[in-house]
């Protein structure tokens, strides 16, 4: 029962309110993180019931002979006691809600008892995924005939899987906890049962917790949130009296002010919601990065909010100007409650250049000196938690992240986090000097392998990088002072997402192609018949890609610009793209040549966007038109027939929409398209309206964007011809403009591995047996990316020496 309502409010008024307020559409990371696992399940059961139908029949045979220990009347009693629990969840549960009023709980578990199975069935008539292989023989035989029927089906799995991720949400841990355990013991049961090995139980798994999490990411979930009176009821319960508790709508969720006898306090309440979605950014920090101190995850909130505490008290006994503690307690639902003094004061992150002296910058550092006497790392020490007061004093906040008795090396990132920081302020050299005023110089040594400005905190990369003097200036400057030689940066990352996805598009372009390489002879053969008649209108097919570049590069860019020094730089950027590290490509390329042409930045950046913009224009509607062309002609029936039924597609774009609204829905996801797509966009279209006011610009940018992708094309169906391969010039030229759209997607230079999965794949499915098919994949990828390399060395060597790049 909830508390009755006591005076305090949410303003400076005191008026009655209620200790909690129902949300009916509350979300967070951590839902999105669910679908993405149940996401990553459906893609493992897919493996299992086409590719893997060995290592699951393995899978059942081993469990069912492991299980052949167990009494046979235990099983019988194992087996009638979840069947009850079974009948009894799907019965009782629907009462138990109804009787709690929880009406829309009831119809979105409805809803994912139905669609859960749907999305298993749709994903089943996938061609090549099987329900079942090899007969087993086992533990089905030491049934009676009452229990030898196949239980659960695959498909109750689902609808279960769906049910628990829908609704599990609105219960405690505890039954949380059960609703799984119980989901993993129908999994398993299905498993034990059956008469032939089950391919498709991961499957249902999969699908149907994707459905119950995608619907609770897309209606989000219902919660009782703590109010200020809430907040107020239990700070007074602890011993301190507050009053105009009230939070602030700026500020981080679960973040109060209010006043107390000794002061204005800040508050911070902790519940599970929140302590999720920390958890899952710290989570990902402990993943990706290696011995960075973010590594001490506290097991719950009401832990994590101690440890914040201790810190505070620790900190403050060693004399370390940091907020009170004045209160820690824990609300009726289980939140977690601290309260600190507010100080009021100016983080040095917003201090006038004038203000941030040398005299502020040495009481900060002595501050930190301070800290690391006590061994407490704050492992997030970016100028925003660093703030002076109106007397001068200068304060260490935001301890949430802190670890008391921390090691040398993690006490060295706030060293190089502080250094970073102010260094981006007032220069390394003021930076510097005001650390070895009061930090031994080894401390500075210690952290000099640490300035890995991908490791800091957010706000001081950000810093660091808008800065005019970034971090190898930092390091430089420590190293001079201190008489040490540069150090090795630490490498810090376990991998980068770039790795991730080129991994994923790698794997998957071996797994499409390995099947193919076992016919290498044949392949071989099929090299050795080229009709070398074609190999001269291949490379004038792929010199035609760089023309068009080229025009293309011209008709976007104000004033003049020689087609063949254009052409040149396309050439270049050829190799660029091929060896140099990601985002410097034919953009950054063609960007720096209009700077050396004496083009303002803006210009340049604006032209090279206009040209992007008419390559993806012009790419889409060549795409749409040949697409409709070959549909027309019959050049691709037979591939069309080999498709899913129409219903089929129907439901997965549905499913795919609702995902994309989904993820649309989270506020992180809006941010990223309201600060970096549509500004993207924007100055997309301004590009655009310059060069529309030109009509010859107009002609040449077109001209050269459609004659790029044309020249793949045509160099693709002359290497097929060249193989000896009659096929529909249509048929070959939409192959190769979806070849195109996965090369500029894939996250491998050039689009290696997945290019060749696409191209082999639909030339295979253009009737093109697989010997000479991969045949002239090859020959087509010699020419448009491996011959290229060379001279684009060349030309980008002699343009660099001739300043023209």
């Amino acid at each position: 029962m909830r508390p009755e309502s006591t005076p305090a409010a949410d303003a400076d008024v005191d008026l009655p309110a209620p200790h909690y307020r129902d949300v009916n559409h509350r979300r967070s990371r951590a839902d999105a993180r669910t679908a993405g696992v149940f996401l990553a399940i459906v893609l493992i059961g897919l493996s299992f019931a086409t590719v893997a139908a060995e290592t699951m029949t393995g899978i059942s045979e081993d469990t069912q002979n492991g299980i052949e220990r167990v009494p046979r009347a235990l099983l019988l009693v194992i087996l009638v006691l979840v069947q009850v629990t079974y009948l009894a969840v799907l019965l009782v549960t629907p009462v138990v809600l109804l009787f709690r009023r929880r009406f829309n709980l009831i119809a979105r578990g409805a809803a994912a008892l139905l669609l859960g199975p749907l999305l298993f069935r749709l994903l089943s008539l996938i061609p090549g995924v099987r329900a079942s292989g090899d007969a087993l023989s086992g533990i089905s035989d030491r049934l009676p005939d009452a229990v030898t029927v196949e239980w659960p089906s695959t498909g109750a799995v689902a609808a279960c899987a769906a049910l628990a991720a829908a609704t599990a949400q609105g219960l405690p841990r505890p039954w949380r906890r059960a609703v799984w355990s119980f989901l993993a013991t129908l999994g398993l049961l299905r498993v034990l049962t059956a008469t032939s090995a089950p391919l498709d139980v991961v499957l249902a798994i999969g699908a149907g917790g994707l459905v119950g999490s995608a619907m609770v990411l897309l209606l989000g979930r219902r919660a009782s949130v703590l109010t200020a009176a809430g907040v107020s009821a239990a700070l007074r319960q602890s011993g301190l009296a507050t009053s105009a508790v009230r939070r602030d709508p700026d500020a981080p969720p679960g973040r109060y002010e209010a006043s107390a006898p000794t002061g204005p306090i800040d508050v911070l309440v902790l519940d599970e919601h929140d302590w999720r979605t920390a958890r899952l950014d710290q989570t990902y920090r402990w993943l990706r990065w290696r011995d960075v101190g973010d590594d001490a995850l506290a097991p719950t909130p009401s832990q994590a909010v101690a440890v914040e505490a201790m810190s505070g008290l620790l900190a403050a006994s060693r004399g370390v100007h940091v907020p009170a503690v004045r209160a820690v307690t824990q609300a009726p639902h289980g939140e977690s409650i601290l309260a600190v003094d507010r100080i009021e004061g100016r983080p040095l992150a917003d201090l006038p250049p004038d203000e941030l002296t040398d005299d502020v910058l040495r009481r900060a550092w002595q501050e930190l000196a301070l800290l690391r006497t006590a061994r407490i790392a704050h492992r997030h020490l970016d100028l925003g938690r660093v703030l002076v007061d109106p007397e001068g004093r200068i304060w260490i906040t935001g301890l949430d992240r802190s670890l008391p008795g921390a090691g040398d090396r993690i006490l060295a990132w706030d060293v190089a986090e502080l250094l970073a920081g102010t260094s981006a302020r007032v220069g390394p050299e003021r930076a510097v000097a005001a650390a070895r005023g009061v930090v031994p110089d080894e401390d500075l040594v210690a952290a000099l392998p640490r300035l890995v400005p991908s490791a800091l905190s957010a706000p001081t990369r950000v810093a660091l990088k808008d800065a005019p003097s970034g971090a190898p200036e930092l390091v430089d400057e420590v190293c001079r002072v201190t008489g040490v030689e540069e150090p090795q940066l630490e490498k810090v990352e376990r991998f980068k997402p770039r790795t991730l996805l080129t991994a994923a598009a790698l794997g998957l372009a071996i797994y499409f192609l390995a099947p193919q390489l076992t016919d290498l002879p044949s392949t071989i053969t099929a090299l050795g018949g080229v009709n070398w008649a074609w190999v001269p209108v291949i490379v004038l097919a792929s010199v035609a890609t760089y023309v068009g570049a080229a025009l293309g590069l011209a008709g976007g860019t104000p004033g003049r610009i020689p087609v063949p020094e254009a052409a040149g730089v396309a050439l270049a950027s050829s190799f660029v793209a091929t060896f140099a590290p990601p985002g410097v490509g034919q953009v950054g390329l063609n960007i720096r040549y209009l700077q050396k042409r004496g083009l303002p930045t803006p210009v340049a950046v604006s032209a090279s966007a206009a040209k992007e913009t008419a390559v993806l224009t012009v790419h889409l509607l060549l795409l749409v038109a040949f697409a409709v062309l070959a549909g027309s002609t019959g050049a691709i029936s037979g591939e069309l027939s080999r498709l899913p039924p129409a219903g089929v597609i129907g439901a997965f774009v549905g499913i795919a929409l609702v995902l994309v609204g989904a993820a649309v829905a989270l506020p992180r996801v809006r941010r990223v398209v309201r600060e970096r797509v549509l500004p993207s966009l924007r100055a997309s279209a301004d590009a655009m309206r310059e060069v529309f006011s030109d009509p010859v610009k107009i002609v040449t940018l077109f001209l050269g964007v459609a004659l790029l992708p044309l020249g793949y094309a045509l160099c693709l169906y002359f290497s097929v011809r060249a193989l000896g391969q009659d096929t529909s010039f249509v048929a070959v030229v939409l192959v190769s403009l979806t070849a195109g759209t996965v090369a500029a997607a894939a996250p491998t230079p050039g689009g290696i591995g997945a290019v060749e999965a696409v191209l082999l794949a639909s030339l295979t499915g253009l009737g093109i047996a697989s010997a000479p098919a991969l045949a002239a994949v090859l020959l087509y990828r010699l020419a448009t990316f491996w011959l290229p390399i060379a001279p684009g060395a060349w030309a980008f060597r002699s343009m660099t020496a001739r300043g023209v790049l």
